[in-house]
């Protein structure tokens, strides 16, 4: 399964809500597993007590169904009548949450810039049509079966195995032919390769769930891709991270970047594959210049973040940001703008804290949607450097004399 990271760079600084990220994007953790595991009841219709319908019309339209063969807590609940269907296996109360979800609006005649194509060394892919543009859309999409965590790794497999059958049987047969035509020998094997990790309850374990977009698992993996994607509520959505050419394949990353050519590898052969992106076939000693500006990154965001005088001037920040841009990790751009501006804004350089502060506002936005936290603390510091908490304190020092 593929697990999303949350990027909140201000945290670092005490000026973001960590709270109001996490019901709308997936931290960056191992999939939990239950402690004490439950044996499962043969599948039955018959609601666990004290639950109702979700297609009461107390509760929702009629357009949602269930629950259906209930095990222990775990229903199905769907909703045939949008997109390519919506299936559901999850408690009452984490249903209900999901069904009230703003769900984006798409159809077969849905216009998009890319087709499917089979890339060498790689099988299907995506490929552009056109030229996509930094910051565009590209797909925003509901998944077509969520599934709660919590039974996906504590049910035993056989009554788990004929509840995912179930499952999979409600969708519409368009919905039922994208998510069968997955990576995968069996719907058990196919989430876990191909679904994505979601809070659907802000951080609480039962509201951990696995998402899949059957659309989306058609994105190959790139070590610098040009694709950022992020899942909001449950909405799965894909911005170009930078500009890309007709023809060019579509790429998103399945594994954390900031890492040495063979560690990345070495992580992607537990996907099953080698990669072979543009990036991993540069020669030895390009390479080698690679992996040391990775650490010239991690050298720089320590002293950062560490507030390291000896290390950290004015302009820190600005390197900082060449650095991310020869290694070419435009989907992380936010985070090395925002610092940036944060530390021009504490030596008081008032014109390159708004310059890299209004970047960093475009980049996040990209990244994580208009509401991020990040993006609204940008822009306040955007407006008026002078007035932000940071402003002149490295300049002042610790007891606010100048140096």
């Amino acid at each position: 399964m593929r697990l999303l990271p949350v990027l909140s760079y201000l945290a670092l600084y005490e000026v973001v809500a960590a709270a109001t990220l996490l019901t709308e994007i997936c931290p960056w953790s191992l999939l939990p597993r239950t402690e004490d595991q439950v044996c499962a009841e043969p599948a039955s219709s018959v609601l666990p007590s004290g639950q109702k319908a979700i297609n009461s019309p107390s509760l929702l339209g009629t357009a949602w169904k269930g629950p259906e063969n209930c095990v222990n807590n775990t229903c199905i609940f769907f909703n045939q009548h949008v997109g390519d269907g919506i299936v559901l296996l999850t408690t009452q109360r984490c249903a209900q949450i999901a069904s009230d979800f703003p769900i984006p609006i798409s159809s077969v005649s849905d216009t998009v810039p890319f087709h499917v194509a089979d890339v060498p060394g790689k099988g299907i892919g995506i490929v552009a049509d056109k030229k996509i543009r930094k910051g565009e859309t590209i797909l925003s999409r509901s998944p077509t079966l969520m599934v709660q965590t919590t039974p996906h790794v504590g049910l035993e497999p056989g009554t788990r195995d004929v509840l995912y059958d179930l499952a999979v049987g409600k969708l519409p047969s368009k919905g039922q032919k994208l998510f069968m035509g997955q990576m995968g020998n069996d719907v058990f094997d196919k989430i876990e390769t191909n679904c994505f990790q979601m809070y659907i309850d802000g951080a609480n374990e039962s509201g951990s769930h696995l998402g899949c977009y059957p659309e989306i698992s058609r994105f190959n993996h790139d070590c610098r891709p040009n694709i950022h994607y992020r899942i909001s509520n449950m909405t799965h959505t894909t911005v170009a991270a930078r500009d890309i050419a007709p023809g060019e394949e579509l790429s998103i990353s399945y594994i954390e970047l900031m890492l040495s050519r063979e560690e990345r590898r070495s992580r992607l052969r537990k996907w099953g594959f080698e990669c072979s992106c543009s990036h991993c076939q540069v020669s030895d000693e390009e390479a080698a210049a690679s992996d040391a500006r990775l650490q010239r990154i991690d050298h720089l965001e320590t002293a950062l973040e560490n507030f390291n005088e000896t290390v950290v001037t004015a302009n820190t920040g600005a390197e900082l940001v060449e650095l991310y841009e020869k290694e070419r990790l435009d989907i992380y751009s936010g985070q090395a703008y925002t610092r940036a501006a944060l530390n021009f804004a504490l030596f008081g350089e008032e014109e390159k804290a708004r310059e890299y502060a209004l970047a960093a506002v475009e980049a996040v936005e990209r990244e994580s949607g208009p509401n991020a936290a990040d993006a609204k603390a940008m822009r306040i510091l955007a407006e008026n450097p002078r007035a932000h908490w940071t402003w002149g304190k490295r300049r002042r020092g610790k007891y606010g004399k100048a140096h």
